[in-house]
């Protein structure tokens, strides 16, 4: 009778033995799959705050390069306009003076 129990312990036991591997291995399973999710997860946060960077740079690139662009095309308005200033006069003479084909 006492060796049936044994026989039964001994039986649990091993049961007991084989549900603690298996547990193991899915522990180191799991492991391994968090690692793998931890280290795409920083790779990831890693490419945003890189993302986020190149924006903000290009965006600091694109109004410096609309400033400029401003400031371009205001001075190059205020050339002309000095042009047009400056050959005012000269139109003023030729509406009094037609010029005929004969004088060219």
């Amino acid at each position: 009778m006492q060796l049936d129990t044994f026989e039964r312990l001994e039986e649990k036991i091993i049961q007991a033995m084989d549900l603690i591997s298996h547990l193991q291995q899915e522990n180191a399973q799991i492991s391994s799959s968090y690692k793998k999710l931890s280290d795409e997860m920083q790779d990831f946060e890693t490419m945003a705050k890189s993302s986020a960077t190149n924006a903000e740079k290009y965006k600091h690139e694109l109004s410096t390069r609309e400033r400029d662009l401003a400031e371009r095309k205001e001075e190059i308005k205020k050339r002309v306009e000095r042009l047009l200033e400056k050959l005012a006069p000269l139109g003023d003479s030729e509406e009094g003076n037609p010029v005929s084909e004969e004088n060219q």
